[in-house]
């Protein structure tokens, strides 16, 4: 079992190792940052790891941000979730799932009520189905050739 808590500076040197991996897998055509400086300015309420057995194996990251977007009252606060990440041996255990939702929660908790997300991963489809579950709904397209 995992447990879900915020990343803290310990952390760091593992998530930068998850963030190395991540770019190793070339499922993104963004690439996290592997630098633990600039992991570690990062830091704060949105900033969530699962950790299993003293290893962290998944973690996310996001920041609130004021609207300018059509999608949501104007000036309002909103999340805006940046890097959902769980290690290839502990996918499919709902770490990811855990993840977003306890990021979310916290947000909720602060009064936070809109969240949005974008995903330049090479597997879009499933990445679409995986947000569609927490309750994303798609805003717009973008597409290149």
């Amino acid at each position: 079992m995992e447990t879900i808590r915020k990343c803290t500076l310990d952390d760091v040197p593992q998530i930068a190792e998850l963030s190395r991996l991540w770019a190793d897998e070339a499922v993104t055509f963004a690439y996290p940052a592997s630098n633990a400086e600039k992991i570690s300015k990062r830091l704060g309420d949105y900033f969530w790891v699962a950790e299993r057995k003293d290893r962290i194996v998944g973690y996310t990251h996001g920041v609130i941000q004021t609207s300018q977007y059509p999608i949501f009252p104007l000036n309002s606060r909103f999340l805006e979730i940046y890097e959902v990440y769980v290690h290839p041996d502990y996918r499919g255990d709902r770490i990811g799932s855990q993840l977003v939702d306890r990021m979310i929660a916290e947000a909720e908790s602060n009064g936070i009520t809109h969240a949005f997300v974008g995903s330049s991963n090479l597997d879009w489809q499933r990445t679409v189905g995986f947000y569609e579950r927490h309750g994303f709904k798609m805003w717009y397209v973008q597409m290149y050739r």
